[in-house]
């Protein structure tokens, strides 16, 4: 390699590592959170951290929920713990504890305060995996059967609460409804005839 050409490798290496940061820098990770709406939370059964029982993501079915992906070594898991706590008293909140030492999450929640009804125990990650995890904290609110209504990356605030997820939980619930009184007039007949047909 001749002299000069050896004074434009350092220059092409510096052009190609720069475009490396644009594109990174262009990865935006909320764009992502929109482009997994829709998908339903994957059949799964783990421990529960707080008693140790096992628990099924299909158990969690049944209204609208959030789960909400933690570790006790996660600064901004810390720092939107408050938020949580306020937030149990209003929807269904279930924890995934990501990577995780049980006995550091569970002195964590003992210290903190649990605002959680359950929490799966995921120490090696496996779960986050199928829910397309990229970090801690992230907030995913699922409807009643469990598809995908909004995901937040990073520490939710009061903020993004009330904008992103907060409308969509009010829908969900009255969706919820909804089908709940459409459906309960299709048994009611059918109970009535089952009823009649055994009278003697």
């Amino acid at each position: 390699m001749n002299a000069r050409l050896r004074l434009f490798v350092p220059l092409v290496l510096t052009l190609g590592l720069g475009a490396l940061l644009w594109l990174g820098l262009g990865n935006n990770p909320y764009s992502q959170d929109e482009a997994t709406l829709g998908r339903t939370l994957p059949a799964w059964q783990s421990d529960n951290l707080l008693d140790g029982s096992p628990i099924q993501t299909a158990s969690l079915k049944g209204e609208p929920f959030v789960l909400n992906v933690w570790a006790s070594w996660c600064p901004s898991c810390r720092a939107e713990h408050p938020l949580l706590g306020d937030l149990a008293s209003a929807v269904p909140l279930y924890g995934l504890n990501y990577r995780d030492k049980g006995d550091a999450a569970r002195a964590w929640l003992a210290q903190a305060g649990n605002p959680y009804r359950a929490v799966l125990a995921d120490p090696d990650g496996r779960l986050a995996l199928e829910l397309g995890v990229y970090g801690t904290p992230e907030t995913y609110l699922f409807d009643a059967e469990g598809a995908l209504l909004a995901r937040h990356t990073g520490e939710l605030t009061k903020a993004v609460w009330q904008r992103q997820f907060a409308p969509l939980l009010d829908q969900a619930r009255a969706d919820a409804q909804m089908k709940a009184t459409t459906t309960a007039p299709a048994i009611a007949p059918s109970i009535a005839i089952s009823a009649r047909e055994t009278q003697p």
